[in-house]
């Protein structure tokens, strides 16, 4: 079951007749063209297969069988594990989870992604395992859930510090005493900006409605660090950098579609003392999915943290 959050009415600007016309800011995540191939490009892989085996020793519960590959599960039964996944997307490491008896409770503020996760669920014979939200983590019932979770590096779409603690505070509510929360955000230590452009991101693959279609990311700007050139950019406070990025997708019909995104970088120091003010005890942190120690130059600071 889906819940709706009311539109804010906002409308797009008009497009720009030279260039391909820019989605406003993160609205990717409602333009049916992004979402249908949201998939293709990062569901299923590393992270997902991460979460999956941490979630379940979390909970007890073994998660083993890869990919969800859309088979009914057994009925979720009474005082089952459940996992809140702020974020949670188009839904397929929630399902992946209900298949293994957790029950799954997934906040999203997309309604295009909730309406992904909907259709997946539908016949998959885990709709009484799994409830989708259109909203926002306030939703999120009070103490009820073992495991609170942010992946696809959710934790760097609130880009401003007031907004990260108050997701922090509503996981933090949503958890029972002991539960844990855990979620990756890229190290701004081992970024590499010089290869975000299209020599070295373009990939092609195949597009779920047949045919393909091409992909790729550009830097934009940097707003707080050293920027690709060596030269200290603007700095708007001591959060971490907001890197900007363009993303571009060349459709099978030919159409050439932009997005721009803006995602914050913090650095370890700044999310522990985030944490710790949330009520958190940060119990582990890694450095890649392989459960690498987490260095200077690592690419991801992944965390398991709890609730005493």
């Amino acid at each position: 079951m889906a819940e709706d959050l009311a539109d804010d009415g906002t409308a797009a600007g008009a497009p720009d007749d030279a260039a391909p016309a820019p989605l406003p800011e993160h609205a990717w995540t409602e333009d049916p063209d992004y979402v249908r191939v949201y998939d293709v490009e990062n569901a299923g892989g590393w992270d997902h297969d991460f979460y999956a085996e941490l979630i379940g020793e979390l909970v007890g519960v073994s998660v083993d069988g890869g990919a969800w590959s859309g088979g009914p599960a057994e009925t979720v039964a009474a005082g089952a594990p459940h996992v809140a996944d702020i974020g949670c997307g188009t839904g397929v490491l929630g399902l992946r989870l209900a298949a293994a008896g957790i029950r799954v409770t997934g906040v999203d503020p997309s309604r295009a992604m909730i309406d992904a996760a909907e259709a997946r669920t539908a016949g998959s014979g885990l709709d009484e395992q799994v409830t989708w939200h259109h909203g926002f983590a306030d939703r999120l019932p009070t103490a009820s859930a073992d495991v609170v979770l942010m992946e696809g590096h959710v934790a760097q779409y609130f880009l401003e510090r007031s907004a990260w603690d108050e997701v922090l505070a509503h996981a933090h509510r949503a958890l029972v005493p002991g539960g844990a929360l855990t979620f990756e955000s890229r190290n701004p230590d081992g970024l590499e900006l010089d290869v975000w452009d299209e020599e070295h991101t373009r990939e092609t693959q195949e597009h779920p409605d047949g045919g393909t279609f091409d992909s790729w990311i550009e830097l934009v700007r940097v707003v707080g660090e050293q920027d690709v050139a060596g030269e200290q950019a603007e700095c708007a406070d001591d959060d971490g950098p907001l890197v900007t990025h363009r993303g571009h997708m060349v459709l099978p019909d030919g159409r050439h579609v932009t997005t721009e995104e803006t995602l914050r970088f913090r650095p370890l120091e700044v999310l522990r003392d985030s944490l710790e003010q949330a009520g958190f005890v940060i119990e582990q942190l890694w450095g890649d999915w392989d459960r690498e120690e987490l260095d200077t130059d690592s690419p991801e600071i992944i965390v398991l943290a709890r609730k005493p």
